[in-house]
This record gives C-alpha cells, sequence and structure tokens, in this order.
C-alpha cells in the first residue's frame, strides 16, 4: 500500500511539473474572462450562458489535462523502460495501475479544482452585476454539475489506463480513448434516436446495425451519465436517485477497467 501511495504522489509532481499544464490553465481562465466580457451582448440569457461557459470551460480544460498530460504520465515509463526499475521495487503490477491511476486522478482534480475557484468568482461576479438574470439559479447545483464532471474525468482517466495497459503507445492510447469518450457521449442520443416512430419509419438503418449499436452502448460508457449542464443552467431540481445512480455507475465502470487494466498488464511482457 505504502509503494502505491509513493507512487501515486511520484506521478501526481509530474503532472505538476508538466509544462502543459500551464497552457491548458490559462486556456480556461482566458475563456472565463471571455465570459465575463461577452455576458452583456445575452442579456436575458445571462445566467444561463455563465453557467454553460463556466461549466464547459472546465470541461473542455480536464480533459485536455487527460488527454494531453494523463496518458503520457501513463506511458512516460514504458517509454523511457524505467518500467523495469519501477517493478523491481517490492510493488506489484497491480499495484502500479492503481498507483498510477490514483496518481493522475490526484492531478485531474487539483489542477480543476484551482480552476472552479476561478470559475466560481466569475458567476459571483456577473451575479452580483446582473442578478436580475440569474433566477432560478442555485449554487448548490452548480456545484453538483462541477462535482459530475469531476465524476466522469475520473471514469475517463481509467479508460487511459485501461488502453495505456494494452499498448505502450500512447499515440494508439489517445486515439482509443478520444474515440471511447467521443462514442460514450453520443451514444445515448443515438440509441434514443433509434427507438423512435421516425427512425423506424424511415428505416434507414438496418436491423443488424441497430444490434451492433445497441451492444456498443452497454460496452462504452455513458458519459452522457455525468451531464448536468441543462439543470445548472436553468436552476432544474435534480432527482437524488439519478445522482446516486450516476455516481454508482461512475465508481463501478471505474473499478471494472482497473480490474481489467491490472489483469492484462500482468500478463505484458517489457523488452
Amino acid at each position: 500500500m505504502r509503494g502505491m501511495l509513493s507512487l501515486a504522489v511520484i506521478t501526481f509532481k509530474e503532472g505538476i511539473r508538466n509544462r502543459s499544464l500551464f497552457g491548458i490553465a490559462l486556456l480556461a481562465l482566458f475563456l472565463f474572462g471571455l465570459n465575463i466580457t461577452v455576458a452583456g451582448f445575452f442579456m436575458r440569457d445571462i445566467g444561463k450562458v455563465t453557467v454553460d461557459i463556466n461549466l464547459s470551460a472546465l470541461n473542455f480544460a480536464g480533459l485536455l489535462l487527460i488527454f494531453f498530460v494523463g496518458i503520457n504520465l501513463m506511458a512516460k515509463d514504458i517509454d523511457r523502460k524505467t518500467i523495469h526499475l519501477v517493478l523491481s521495487k517490492p510493488l506489484s503490477r497491480s499495484q502500479y495501475i492503481c498507483g498510477k491511476y490514483f496518481g493522475i486522478q490526484f492531478f485531474i482534480t487539483a489542477s480543476l479544482m484551482l480552476l472552479m475557484v476561478f470559475s466560481c468568482l466569475t458567476v459571483a461576479l456577473l451575479l452580483q452585476l446582473y442578478p436580475n438574470y440569474f433566477d432560478g439559479f442555485s449554487w448548490g447545483i452548480f456545484f453538483v454539475a462541477t462535482f459530475f464532471i469531476f465524476v466522469k474525468l475520473w471514469l475517463l482517466s481509467a479508460v487511459v489506463i485501461f488502453f495505456s495497459s494494452l499498448t505502450s503507445s500512447s499515440l494508439i492510447t489517445l486515439i482509443f480513448s478520444l474515440a471511447t469518450y467521443v462514442a460514450g457521449v453520443t451514444i445515448e442520443e443515438v440509441v434514443f434516436y433509434l427507438k423512435t416512430e421516425l427512425a423506424a419509419q424511415e428505416r434507414i438503418i438496418s436491423e443488424s446495425l441497430k444490434s451492433f449499436i445497441e451492444v456498443i452502448s452497454w460496452v462504452v460508457p455513458n458519459f452522457a451519465a455525468f451531464d448536468f449542464t441543462m439543470e445548472a443552467a436553468h436552476g432544474l431540481a435534480i432527482n437524488t436517485d439519478r445522482l446516486m445512480v450516476s455516481f454508482g455507475y461512475g465508481v463501478l465502470y471505474s473499478a471494472i477497467l482497473l480490474l481489467l487494466a491490472s489483469l492484462i498488464f500482468s500478463r505484458r511482457e517489457f523488452n
């Protein structure tokens, strides 16, 4: 356990020292500043646009952190052949996988927590400037939506770890992780469309393709389940059961991916 925690701390420090972090942070801060600048153009929708832009900026920054920093944190040991030195320590391969995962998770969480402070300051400033246009806004719902951005990114980190256990190429890991995310974001809408009467009447999709998409919907993680941007922007109440199911789904799916990654990684041979 101590070795796993030490590896997580080392991974976290490597992520903090990565130069890409500063570029991503500046981009997110630019989006927050842009929100303040352009908010006046929307008037009646200032509250909705402010919340939408802030949550989208946090989500986008998190994706960049995972795809441009997180993947390299996992692939670096294999590329530089330091994996042999790490595994020569009293550390099992399963502990290595978990240590890397928690290190990436700590790095993503700490980075976004800092950006979240600036996001809240942006919302608070516009709330003071245009209080009449924030009817229905709730800090509680805003923080819930933000929390589930973290949950989504934790799950995506598990996806990255899984694909990294299959291949030594960071490029292949990036391609498959990105494809999984895109599919996971859109698969819910695709399945919903296939179940509508319009799709049944047009018959533009074969039954075999429908079956394939149905299978994919069960295999690919449903990242849309963690999107509460609309509820936060419109101040809509969120059902507690939905929150529990979404959180449980994210934790369970992440655990399964880490288990599979550990099994695969334990059987890999490194030259």
